[in-house]
């Protein structure tokens, strides 16, 4: 087959999951709406909560996808605890979080989404990312535009007034505070509580960068491709996290900045002076190696 040839088939493939992604999304829209605030909370080995509905989510779009394609593998948040890390070893893989930010979705606080990304040979190539709040379906990627309910659309341009805003979780370990208070000089804060909705604002323009340092691949992902349709740079502060080699519930935390150009050119070289005073603490080793441990409920 031709090179050009090769990549009409690429690109045909990585189209007919799309359309199965969305599919498989939206089916369960109404389910998560018809439980929010309602749920009932368990609580995993590591002490956060999951609901009946997370589980739910997890299992019904990947028993879709799977139909489609099972030469694929499939990635949850919900996954049992246990075992090493799953190496990709397929063309395509699925990685969902199925509530992401379930605390809020838990508690009736509507700033939570699913997220379901598409990565082609550990790249992600398209993210899918269910705003229950605003009750819309964002998707794209770096080959495929950005969409909003199935509409193309482009990333508000950055602001030239004086109200910038950036999006983080918290806690925060005091390692890292002179980078954030480095930025909240400039920056208005936002915590949402969900890590795929504060990258989702910015791929969007809807706030203008994103530094955090406590989430995991699972909510990030989907997020990250619709960034590259819109033109959005990241930092990853120690070192790449994509393409993904492996899954691990287990991993560190994933440290990044995401912001446009424009912002990242003011901020990026001032953190990165300010990182290379401070000590690593035992923690400079890339985000995709395993560290076993608590982690963090968004």
């Amino acid at each position: 087959m031709s090179e050009v040839g090769a990549k009409a088939t690429e690109q045909e493939a990585t189209q007919r999951r799309v359309e199965a992604g969305l599919r498989a999304v939206r089916a369960h829209t109404e389910y998560m709406h018809a439980h929010f605030g309602r749920a009932a909370s368990m609580w995993k080995h590591d002490g956060t909560r999951v609901t009946e509905v997370d589980l739910a989510i997890s299992k019904g779009v990947f028993a879709r996808l799977r139909e489609e394609f099972p030469e694929d593998q499939f990635f949850s948040e919900e996954t049992e605890p246990g075992g090493a890390p799953v190496p990709l070893t397929a063309r395509f893989a699925w990685i969902i979080d199925p509530v992401d930010g379930t605390n809020n979705y838990a508690l009736g606080v509507p700033a939570c989404a699913i997220s379901l990304a598409l990565l082609r040979e550990g790249e992600p190539v398209c993210g899918l990312v269910y705003d229950l709040g605003a009750r819309v379906l964002v998707h794209g990627g770096p080959e495929l535009g950005l969409y909003a309910d199935g509409v193309s659309i482009e990333r508000r341009p950055e602001p030239t007034g004086e109200t910038r805003i950036v999006a983080m979780h918290s806690p925060i370990d005091a390692q890292h505070m002179p980078l954030v208070n480095a930025v909240l000089e400039n920056y208005k804060l936002r915590a949402y509580g969900s890590g795929a909705l504060h990258l989702t604002y910015v791929a969007l323009g809807r706030i203008d960068a994103c530094l955090d340092f406590t989430v995991k691949v699972w909510d990030i992902a989907a997020a990250w491709a619709l960034c590259r349709a819109s033109g959005v740079e990241a930092w990853f502060l120690s070192g790449t996290v994509f393409p993904l080699r492996e899954f691990d519930l287990h991993m560190r935390p994933v440290r990044y900045l995401a912001a446009p150009a424009g912002a990242m050119a003011r901020l990026r070289p001032h953190l990165e002076r300010l990182l290379a005073s401070l000590p690593t603490g035992g923690d400079g080793a890339p985000e995709h190696q395993s560290k076993h441990g608590a982690e963090e409920d968004l």
